[in-house]
C-alpha cells in the first residue's frame, strides 16, 4: 500500500479531555433530573428556561461526544466553544453582579477550563486534523 496514511494515536490529554467531557454529561444528566422534579414539584414555569437549556447542552454535548471517533477539526472547536461560552456567561454574571473573584472562576468553572486547555494543546490539533484519506 503506498498511499496508506498511518492515523495518529490519541494522546493522553485526549483521553483525559474526553473522560471530563463525560463527566460533564453525567453532570448534565443529573442536573437535568433535578430541574424536572423541581418543576414537577411546584409547577412554576420560570423553570422550564433552565431545564430546556441544561438538557439542551447535555444533549449537544453527548451528541458531539458519539461523534468523537470522526476526528473532524469542527469537532474540537465545537467542543472548545460548548466549554466557552458558558464560562463566558458565568464570568459575565458575575461582573455584572459584582460576585466576581478568582475563586469563582477558576475553581468553579474549572472542568470547562480544563477541557479548553486540553483540546488547545498541539497533540488535540494533530488529533483532529483527520488526512482526507482516512475520511
Amino acid at each position: 500500500m503506498a498511499n496508506s496514511v498511518e492515523a495518529p494515536p490519541m494522546s493522553v490529554t485526549l483521553k483525559a479531555a474526553r473522560i471530563l467531557i463525560t463527566i460533564q454529561v453525567a453532570f448534565g444528566l443529573v442536573g437535568a433530573g433535578l430541574f424536572l422534579a423541581l418543576f414537577f414539584s411546584s409547577f412554576l414555569w420560570q423553570y422550564l428556561p433552565g431545564l430546556a437549556y441544561v438538557a439542551g447542552s447535555t444533549a449537544l454535548l453527548g451528541w458531539l461526544l458519539s461523534r468523537w471517533n470522526s476526528r473532524r477539526v469542527y469537532l474540537r472547536w465545537s467542543f472548545v466553544a460548548m466549554q466557552v461560552v458558558p464560562v463566558g456567561a458565568d464570568v459575565v454574571d458575575m461582573i455584572l453582579y459584582s460576585t466576581v473573584d478568582w475563586r469563582s472562576v477558576v475553581v468553579g468553572n474549572s472542568l470547562g477550563w480544563a477541557v479548553v486547555v486540553l483540546l488547545l494543546l498541539p497533540s488535540a490539533g494533530r488529533w483532529f486534523d483527520k488526512p482526507r484519506e482516512l475520511r
